[in-house]
């Protein structure tokens, strides 16, 4: 089950990523790598990952801009080596497919992940901007309206519906996942490791319930619930 679980390390300490990277890689996926890092080491920082071998990376930078600017915004990524990518559903179909353009053309093993709705928002925040349907639904109409992107980005709660209505093929990976007991911070819509799996995730994206205290001790724990 260490297939399953992608490591967010979300920081912008690059000796502690590169050090808990090298200490659980046998134990996971791959890791994701997102804004706060990338804002802070650039490209120079993802090499760094590739020079351990690390070269399937999870790059979340959640693009979303108009398509010429998205196709471009990738393109520029040519000489790094990563296999995801977030792009925002928001986007539409035009820009999931000029990113896919640009993904195919840097490297045939680049996946576009369109993500739907962020896992630190409720129902309760969608009225508030203004939007009558509830998450789940707005979840399934986004994944509709960026059904070419490669796959998807939601909450392990909406997995086993994503997979029903749009596909059972395509890659969902899922964040705001927790152990039991485990603090949610920011996140609204959380679902146990196990859980996630069960609705259909490929992977789950997991941070702070692993690096929190004792890294290899509670991915140990984590894997046990999976087995």
């Amino acid at each position: 089950m260490k297939d399953k679980i992608i490591l967010a390390l979300d920081t912008t300490d690059i000796e502690f990523a590169l050090s808990t990277a090298k200490k659980l890689l046998n134990k996971i996926f791959t890791i994701k790598l997102g804004l706060q890092f990338f804002n802070a080491h650039g490209k120079v920082g993802i090499k760094k990952f590739n020079d351990i071998g690390i070269n399937n990376l999870m790059l979340d930078l959640k693009i979303n801009d108009i398509e010429n600017t998205s196709y471009e915004a990738i393109k520029s990524l040519s000489d790094i080596n990563f296999n995801y990518l977030t792009v925002m559903a928001l986007g539409g179909s035009q820009m999931i497919n000029k990113c896919k353009e640009a993904a195919k053309e840097i490297n045939p093993n680049l996946n576009i992940l369109a993500v739907t709705i962020l896992t630190s928002l409720n129902n309760n925040d969608l009225k508030n901007m203004g939007v009558n349907n509830n998450v789940e639904d707005m979840v399934i109409n986004l994944a509709n309206s960026s059904k070419n992107a490669d796959g998807f980005v939601c909450s392990g709660n909406e997995a086993l519906n994503l997979r029903k209505k749009i596909s059972k093929e395509k890659k969902i990976f899922c964040p705001g996942v927790r152990m039991a007991g485990d603090n949610k911070n920011d996140q609204q819509r959380i679902i146990s490791p196990k859980k996630a799996l069960e609705n259909g995730a490929d992977k789950i994206i997991m941070g702070r319930s692993i690096l929190t205290g004792n890294p290899e001790k509670n991915i140990d724990k984590i894997l046990s619930t999976l087995n």
